[in-house]
């Protein structure tokens, strides 16, 4: 499972895509589109695979 972590410039995320767990890492990267579109404080996320201890998978920044 997969879990996204947000970067955000000047507050803080209410979004239910943050707190959602994600099965695949294709689909945290399309979530991440979704967050981003909707949200413009979100400066870059952070995927994490939380079956494999929280180890980090790869940051995603806004182009």
């Amino acid at each position: 499972m997969f879990k996204l972590i947000p970067t955000v410039r000047g507050g803080a995320v209410n979004s239910s895509i943050v707190f959602d767990r994600y099965d695949t890492v294709e689909a945290a990267r399309e979530a991440i589109k979704a967050l981003i579109h909707e949200n413009q404080r979100v400066t870059r996320v952070m995927i994490v695979d939380e079956s494999n201890g929280s180890k980090f998978v790869e940051w995603i920044e806004r182009s």
